[in-house]
């Protein structure tokens, strides 16, 4: 039988990148870390583990059942973290990671149309939900790509668009689209949203003027926008949660977009992520509103 504490030390040395590391992380001395691995390579038949400059990695085969191990240090992360609602009586709470407008549009309008649902919601972006989903932290992640992702374990929720938002006064706001090429300095959010961005306008051709500003703050931005520091590009979410009066917003040309799409664990995962999904609005019908 497999030791499933040894599997964890892999999946740990796999993330960490050392025994040391692995060690530190569950509170273990280094030679205890060593006498899984060698306990784990004996049970294998094989070297799971290589040296590899002042650290480690995995072999192919340690590649391999390190797979296996992530679920299974997921699995033990995700009932860890139960177990104080257990105690109490209470049916685990739901843990969803989301990024900011997600947070505050999609997901409050979902969890209030479910009363009885006890949900834990955390922002984050993308990449940290999606690590978040995989350690066994969370249940549910809620992202934005830039092409649609596929999978049985995601649902796409539809397009959201990314819109120029400017003052009502700007020479710029009577027009329906609002051209790249066109714009001035632009107010383009956090560096995930402005690396984005740029990459779009790159493919134009085109070098945008950056305002200095970096932030995710989309209240901050519009309010920037009103005192006619530049033009932010926003996406229709963010304008759904908060929209000023004194701003306008008009498609980007050529358009530009992100996909919004709902993840689930790859493991046993509480019933009520299922009800979650199905009350979770599409993005689509939102932004027709």
């Amino acid at each position: 039988m497999l030791d499933p504490r040894s599997l964890v030390v892999l999946h740990l040395i796999d993330r960490t990148g050392s025994m040391s590391a692995a060690a530190r992380e569950l509170g273990w001395t280094h030679p205890a870390i060593s006498q899984h691995v060698k306990r784990l390579e004996r049970t294998a038949g094989c070297e799971l583990v290589e040296r590899h400059g002042r650290g480690v990695r995995l072999t192919e085969p340690g590649r391999t059942l390190a797979r296996y191990a992530a679920e299974i240090a997921a699995s033990l992360t995700a009932a860890q973290n139960c177990l104080p609602d257990l105690a109490q009586g209470h049916a685990p709470r739901l843990r969803v990671a989301a990024f900011p407008t997600a947070c505050a549009t999609l997901v409050v309008d979902a969890v209030t149309s479910l009363g009885h649902l006890r949900v834990d919601v955390r922002q984050a972006e993308p990449p940290e939900a999606l690590a978040a989903l995989e350690d066994g932290t969370v249940d549910v992640a809620v992202t934005f790509h830039d092409e649609a992702p596929q999978g049985p374990r995601v649902t796409v929720l539809g397009r959201d668009p990314l819109l120029a938002a400017l003052p009502v006064t700007h020479p710029l706001a009577d027009r329906e689209t609002i051209p790249l090429a066109e714009l001035d300095t632009v107010i383009a959010g956090c560096p995930l949203c402005q690396d984005r961005f740029l990459k779009h306008c790159a493919q134009q051709g085109i070098r945008p003027s950056l305002h200095h500003q970096v932030t995710d703050d989309y209240v901050l931005m519009q309010a920037m926008v009103a005192a006619g520091q530049g033009i932010a590009v926003l996406p229709g979410l963010a304008l759904a949660a908060h929209r000023r009066d004194d701003i306008v917003t008009r498609e980007l040309d050529p358009p530009l977009h992100r996909v919004i799409a709902v993840w689930l664990a790859d493991r046993h995962i509480p019933a009520e992520a299922a009800q979650l999904l199905d009350a979770l609005p599409v993005v689509d019908a939102i932004m027709r509103q």
